[in-house]
């Protein structure tokens, strides 16, 4: 038997949205030779059994997709405030320094 969940959670603070996700997939079916088990000799309820199984690994992958691009993006936005400081302070360093007196060496 084969058995997973798929929960999301979402908390709220006054100045931040965090979002938390557990995820795994939900599917209650037992295998039968690789396939989902379903009454015997009935087509319909094979394909519906399939179609719960597709849906809930579809909708997983998607949420899990979108935590791994918030993520992502999180991280890129603070390599770029570090990027934005570390050229603001080369540039003030440049106009405290005069370069006749670099290039003289006095």
């Amino acid at each position: 038997m084969l058995m997973v969940f798929v929960m999301m959670k979402t908390y709220y603070s006054k100045s931040k949205r965090y979002t938390t996700i557990a995820s795994s997939i939900d599917l209650i079916a037992m295998a039968k030779d690789g396939k989902f088990a379903a009454k015997n000799g009935e087509d319909k309820s094979a394909h519906a059994v399939n179609g719960v199984a597709a849906s809930a690994v579809g909708k997983t992958l998607s949420t899990l997709i979108i935590a791994i691009r918030n993520t992502v993006d999180i991280g890129l936005k603070t390599i770029s405030d570090a990027l934005v400081t570390v050229t603001q302070e080369d540039k003030s360093a440049d106009s405290t320094t005069p370069t006749d007196v670099t290039a003289s060496g006095q």
